[in-house]
């Protein structure tokens, strides 16, 4: 019989050889410096309200289904999608689930399990355009921190190759996970979303006591970081939250050569079809429902009143 330890490390090495992956972004100029190749991991254990990602929460994959465009194609199957809206029943080992087995596109698998060289494929074909922008690789999700092995596994790969590396991280891990999985990263890009902890509780399911320790944490490993916030309309832009926020940034970061700045990312509701094949509800939407345009300037101005160098970008991380 074997050890434990034995099975562990077989786990380990396994988990370090394949993850789960939604989306290869390929060409992306927001996810870092240059032009990048963004590999979004799927499982996150947050839930904010604005996810802009919804399919990438479930560790397991997922199926989309846009039941709009069945209405003008006959099937030659009984299809699960067409009796049921949300799909409950619907079984990813049915084997008939696969993109091309439905002939009007309205069934799409969100979530395959590759290995660290299937996930290198497609990063090494662009390689000539980071070399000449000065991009690279981009772990996202999700959180990349669930899958930590498998992470560090493709950071390693991708810095083998020469290749620039980047995370984006929500903090929300234990620190072994981390650490590890952001370790071998050569940029850091953390979320902030709101320093009133009662008000993270209720937008994002979880407290963000963790999450400011473990940027505490991250800033020691003398790693770049740039912090990035998402700007919401209602729930972190207004100057009471705005000022919180960067009061508390400037004293976790005072001191330290690794923080490269902040990025402001205004809210879109881009993912908000999303939401709707996958069959699932934007709280914030509902919660909000009559929001205004995200206020990003009220917290750039913060961030000048505390020292602070902001920038405000053109999209929204959820």
């Amino acid at each position: 019989m074997k050890s434990s330890a034995v099975l562990n490390s077989a786990s380990s090495e396994a988990d370090a050889r394949t993850g789960t992956v939604f989306n290869i972004q390929r060409f992306s100029l927001h996810d870092g410096p240059g032009v990048r190749t963004v590999v979004f991991l799927k499982g996150c254990q947050m839930n904010c309200a604005w996810c802009a990602n919804p399919e990438s929460l479930a560790m397991e994959p997922e199926v989309l289904f846009d039941g709009s465009r069945c209405d003008s194609v006959n099937c030659w199957h009984e299809c699960p999608g067409k009796k049921t809206a949300i799909l409950p029943d619907l079984s990813l080992s049915a084997g008939w689930v696969a993109d091309d087995a439905c002939p009007a596109a309205a069934l799409r698998q969100t979530g395959r399990l590759l290995s660290v060289e299937e996930v290198m494929e497609t990063v090494l074909a662009d390689e000539l355009y980071y070399r000449t922008s000065g991009g690279g690789m981009t772990l996202s999700g999700g959180e990349m921190a669930m899958q930590p092995a498998f992470s560090q596994a493709l950071l390693l790969r991708a810095r083998q190759e020469g290749i620039h590396t980047a995370v984006e991280t929500s903090g929300f891990a234990s620190w072994s996970d981390l650490q590890l999985a952001c370790g071998s990263s050569q940029l850091i890009l953390f979320d902030i979303k709101l320093a009133n902890d009662t008000l993270h509780q209720r937008y994002t399911g979880v407290s963000n006591r963790s999450i400011l320790n473990n940027l505490k944490k991250l800033l020691q490993e003398h790693i770049p970081i740039r912090i990035r916030i998402p700007v919401i309309p209602e729930v972190n832009d207004g100057e009471e939250e705005a000022e919180n926020i960067m009061a508390r940034i400037e004293q976790l970061v005072r001191g330290h050569k690794s923080f490269q700045g902040i990025d402001l990312l205004p809210y879109h509701n881009f993912g908000n079809r999303k939401y709707y094949l996958s069959a699932k509800r934007c709280r914030y939407e509902e919660m909000h429902p009559d929001h205004g345009k995200p206020q990003a300037e009220t917290l750039a101005a913060f961030a000048r009143k505390y020292g602070l160098q902001a920038s405000i970008l053109s999209h929204c991380i959820g």
